[in-house]
């Protein structure tokens, strides 16, 4: 295998290119299984008599013979060294694949998640809840109260009904975008846009029961 760009994949200079290691590794799949060895037989043939061929003829064949031994050795030798690489190849590839499509390196990781933001926000004086949500502690935790006993507004496997609401309220309250909200409360941008429709969904049907048109 004397194809440059194999060479570059066994050196471990594919750069991360998958479709050209996997080029490669369908060239050495297809590499034939066998190739000439370049050696020759030639037959003896009998003289006209019906006799041998003479004696130089004899010795013609005994090292035609050994160039074959060394052909073949050569052959499996390079074989052996061909697997090799087949094998290197094919590990680089599925490194890639993995790297590429698999693997997943976690981002929102802080110690501060949102939940420990909030429950401190919370806890504290009343104008940090009233600065980013708009409502005191206690109104906020009323409100979750009714989204969720009556209104249909679930909890999450890790996302209680108070971080839903207060995502919600905080975007609303000082105009945060998406980004912003996964910063502050440690949540991917699905999960977010998830939760902001639901609480939404939930608020709707809260103010269709409050508010109330009253007749003259």
């Amino acid at each position: 295998m004397d194809d440059p760009r194999f060479n570059d994949i066994f050196n471990e200079d594919f750069d991360g290119n998958y479709d050209n290691v996997m080029n490669r590794i369908v060239d050495q799949i297809n590499y034939p299984s066998c190739e000439s060895s370049g050696a020759s037989i030639d037959g003896t043939g009998d003289d006209s008599n019906g006799n041998d061929s003479d004696d130089s003829n004899d010795d013609d064949d005994d090292d035609d013979v050994d160039d074959d031994s060394d052909g073949d050795d050569a052959f499996i030798i390079r074989r052996h060294f061909n697997r090799k690489k087949l094998i290197i190849c094919i590990a680089g590839a599925i490194n890639t694949y993995y790297i590429n499509y698999m693997y997943k390196e976690p981002c929102m990781v802080s110690y501060n998640t949102g939940m420990r933001w909030l429950s401190e926000v919370l806890r504290c004086h009343w104008k940090r809840s009233v600065n980013m949500f708009r409502m005191d502690a206690t109104t906020l935790l009323s409100l979750c109260t009714e989204l969720k006993t009556h209104h249909g507004l679930k909890p999450l496997k890790r996302m209680s009904v108070i971080e839903k609401v207060a995502m919600f309220l905080f975007t609303i309250a000082v105009g945060a975008l998406n980004r912003q909200v996964q910063e502050r409360f440690q949540h991917s941008g699905e999960t977010i846009s998830r939760c902001f429709k639901e609480v939404l969904k939930s608020l709707r049907l809260f103010v269709v029961e409050v508010i109330k048109s009253v007749d003259p």
